[in-house]
């Protein structure tokens, strides 16, 4: 059982340049170094995060925070998927919050988690965003059984809210999903698809209807990929969910929905991280 907390503070440098101004990785969290990659903003700093444990056990209790600071620009991920491992009885715990500060722009894009036979995991993304900040989120998991028995996972109890800045909750989605529900392929629910992914694009600075049409736009051409987008509540932004019929599909699809908002919120088009 690991009782694991990460935090992680952006501030911009006074020549605009977005650096790490504080950080704390208890086990089993470990964070690289910063990197800036073209494609970028300009200042925007990109730091990956680590799993010194092999992944995630039941019991297990962890917490992500990571705050920019008004004018940062930072973009978070992983360096590989998180294994969610499984166990007979017993439930693992990961929880994120993200804040952003005036003008800035923070994204948090980790792999998917990858969950085993009878894994059970709860998750919580809190997001808190400066009505003239921006946050770009996702999450991600597929089902995959090592031995190829046709095992599947136990649950996945899943929670994203976003808050105003005076933390009052103006959009919020819940989710349980079963291994056995997904595997069972109903029409309706998940049908033949095995993996799937939500990203919340939190901003005001864009008319969410600008941003659903861009999300569909990049989601039109599906392929191995299903996927749909709306408004948040209150015009705090927008969201898409897809599903894929594997981690490489889903993957793609992801990295198409995000690129199409990053390159309408600020011009610039991001290149595929080396994973």
């Amino acid at each position: 059982m690991a009782q694991g907390a990460i935090e992680l503070a952006f501030a911009p440098s006074p020549g605009g340049e977005t650096f790490v101004g504080r950080q704390l990785a208890a086990y089993p969290f470990h964070v690289c170094r910063p990197h800036r990659f073209a494609g970028d903003p300009p200042g925007m700093v990109t730091l990956y995060i680590q799993s010194c444990a092999g992944g995630i056990f039941a019991a297990d209790r962890l917490r992500q925070s990571i705050t920019a600071a008004a004018g940062a620009a930072a973009h978070v991920t992983t360096s590989a998927s998180t294994i969610v491992h499984g166990a007979a009885s017993g439930d693992a715990v990961l929880e994120t919050r993200l804040v952003a500060g005036k003008d800035a722009f923070l994204e948090l894009l980790p792999d998917p988690l990858i969950l085993f036979p009878q894994a059970r995991l709860r998750t919580r993304l809190a997001m808190r965003a400066d009505p003239e900040a921006t946050i770009i989120a996702g999450d991600a998991f597929l089902s995959h059984d090592p031995a190829a028995a046709g095992r599947v996972f136990g649950w996945l109890q899943g929670e994203i809210a976003v808050e105003s800045p005076c933390g009052e909750i103006v959009a919020l989605d819940r989710s349980v999903v079963r291994g056995d529900t997904m595997a069972a392929g109903l029409p309706g629910i998940a049908g033949r698809f095995r993996a799937c992914a939500t990203l919340m694009v939190v901003t005001r600075r864009c008319a969410p209807a600008r941003l659903v049409e861009a999300l569909r736009g990049a989601l039109a051409d599906g392929g191995q990929a299903y996927g749909g987008a709306s408004t948040l509540p209150g015009d705090v932004g927008a969201w898409a969910r897809l599903l894929a019929d594997d981690g490489l599909a889903l993957r793609a699809g992801l990295h198409a929905a995000w690129s199409a908002v990053r390159l309408l919120l600020t011009g610039w088009e991001p290149l595929i991280r080396r994973k």
